[in-house]
């Protein structure tokens, strides 16, 4: 079984500052990897080329990932190819009679398509169609974020809600991480054709600690290619960081920080969730942004955090709903930025899956974490600082079903029949 041995893209980012002025001087990173080609970029950039159709998008996609995959060990190959496609899922059968209601999701940085095939089964039952699209650099190997470009994101993200818009009678979009950051970012830019709603999971709209520091990875990008080379072991997500992922980040991050803080008209419905744990994103901004800017009556926030401790004052809103993080009957000590949009029975990182436990151990080796017997591994989010049991990425939501219930409820609050 594979395991990932260090902390996840964006946690390594925050833990990387140091290695950037390192960089700024010359020094070059060196790699602990099992395969050299992961780390080099392929002759061949998935474009936003145009397309026809989406099975015409899907079948170009599938023909460049199986001609520029690089497989991580311990999968078969083909597996690892059908994980990293991008799909299309409609409503269910019984839902024939209804307007038919389509949302666009978009992965993060580093992950791939995979992350929303539990959500897609869960809306679909729910009369709700799932597109997904693979963003250029990603699905492939961790080289090919080398000369990925957040334009090309941009255009890709049009193309398909475009395509999306003639098939569906009620157009959504929405995303985790940067790409609930790149949905932001369409949803308030005023383009064509207009959404009746955002989802953004943990949306990249300010990082925890970074953002004053993005603007140096242009810098460095010009002494090397990486922050740092992780084995790759993950099938649909990469470990190993890019210095062009980060000027790329930056872009999105600018652009969208800049539409959410200026005066505007009325801004889109939106459901918000988000990890009180969250290693990665800001949740005061979020908290503050959702409160202040989203005013839609309609509109809903998610919080997974430990109950026993307070919400603060000046974050209170009768539309924000808190849900316990800490569940020690499942080990569980709070919930990684990574779980949210992850059902328990993920065929992945699913309770007993192959990448559920002694993914990213904190301040443990990943030989320290597997000898650990069941009962004594816990569950958190990624950090630096020592815990006080010892603990693994959580990789999925106990709750699962409460937040697939509450998305699609509020997507039916913005389609009334």
């Amino acid at each position: 079984m594979a395991q990932t041995t260090g902390p996840s893209i964006c946690s390594s980012w925050t833990g990387s500052i140091g290695i950037f002025l390192i960089l700024l001087l010359g020094i070059a990173i060196t790699a602990c990897a099992q395969n050299p080609a992961l780390y080099s970029p392929g002759d061949d950039q998935l474009d936003a080329e145009p397309f026809s159709d989406f099975a015409d998008y899907q079948n170009r996609a599938r023909a460049y990932l199986e001609a520029n995959l690089t497989p991580v060990e311990g999968f078969p190959r083909s597996d690892q190819v059908d994980w990293n496609l991008p799909f299309s899922l409609p409503p269910a059968d019984h839902c024939a009679e209804a307007p038919e209601t389509g949302l666009l999701l978009i992965h993060g940085l580093s992950d791939s398509p995979f992350v929303f095939r539990d959500l897609a089964r869960a809306l679909s039952v729910r009369c709700i169609g799932v597109r997904t699209l693979l963003l250029q650099g990603h699905g492939t190997r961790p080289g090919d974020m080398v000369k990925a470009s957040a334009d090309v994101w941009r255009e890709q993200v049009r193309q398909h809600m475009a395509d999306l818009a003639r098939e569906v009678d009620h157009l959504f979009i929405g995303g985790f991480s940067l790409g609930g950051a790149l949905a932001t970012e369409y949803a308030l830019s005023g383009q064509q054709p207009q959404v009746e709603g955002i989802i953004a999971l943990a949306p990249a709209w300010r990082l925890n600690g970074l953002d004053d520091y993005l603007w140096l990875a242009g810098i460095a990008d010009l002494f090397a290619d990486f922050v740092e080379e992780e084995p790759e072991l993950n099938p649909v997500k990469y470990e190993s960081v890019t210095l062009n992922a980060g000027s790329q980040l930056a872009d999105v991050l600018g652009q969208t920080q800049r539409l959410l803080e200026q005066p505007a008209a009325p801004l889109p419905p939106l459901f918000l969730v988000a990890t009180e744990a969250d290693s990665v994103i800001d949740l005061g901004y979020l908290v503050q942004t959702f409160r202040q800017r989203f005013r839609h009556p309609d509109n809903r926030m998610l919080v997974f955090r430990d109950l026993r401790k307070p919400w603060p004052d000046n974050w209170a809103d009768p539309r924000i709903q808190s849900l316990d993080s800490y569940l020690p009957e499942e080990n569980i000590l709070e919930f990684s930025h990574q779980a949210l949009a992850i059902a328990p029975d993920n065929e992945l990182y699913g309770r007993g899956a192959p990448l559920q436990r002694c993914v990213e151990p904190n301040n443990l080796t990943l030989a320290e974490c597997r000898k650990l017997p069941a009962g004594q591994l816990w569950f958190s989010a990624w950090h630096d600082d020592p815990r006080p049991v010892p603990t693994s990425r959580l990789t999925y939501n106990p709750w699962f079903d409460v937040l697939s219930g509450h998305m699609a409820a509020f997507i039916r609050r913005q389609t009334p029949h």
